[in-house]
């Protein structure tokens, strides 16, 4: 049909332009709203995740203490000082890869402070332990268990 065939008031668009408007498929703002739901929960889960890991990372942290706080106990039984050497105590540093561990005396080797200092991913990160025997993380910490 050509535009001399047809009425004057049809402005019907030709068959071939309808034909493209039934072809079933996604219009670009409904895939790019698609993919920034999708950025949003990859944000989301990859936040979570981090927490997650340093969280596990901190647990070293109280493990190695508590090893620390039993080693020592040992130590003061059989030498009735403690000790600030750890090798003495049968610390494996590859055992605790994300801390360094050490130890302060006090009174004449009568009590003592064990730290464990974060190192590599944990940098920053500081734990304690007395003969109380409970580990409490510095307030300074950029991680927070």
């Amino acid at each position: 049909m050509s535009a001399i065939d047809r009425p004057a008031g049809n402005s019907r668009p030709p068959d071939s332009f309808r034909r493209r408007r039934e072809i079933p498929g996604f219009t670009l703002i409904e895939l790019t709203i698609v993919i920034l739901i999708i950025g949003m929960l990859a944000a989301i889960a990859s936040y979570t995740y981090r927490g997650l890991v340093a969280k596990a990372r901190m647990t070293q942290a109280k493990t190695v203490l508590a090893h620390l706080f039993r080693t020592e106990a040992t130590y003061y039984a059989n030498n009735d000082m403690y000790t600030d050497n750890v090798s003495l105590l049968d610390f494996d540093p590859v055992q605790y890869p994300y801390y360094q561990i050490s130890v302060v005396l006090d009174n004449g080797a009568q009590s003592y402070t064990g730290y464990a200092t974060g190192v590599a991913a944990m940098t920053g990160d500081r734990w304690s332990i007395t003969t109380d025997g409970i580990p409490t993380q510095d307030n300074n910490s950029p991680f927070r268990f």
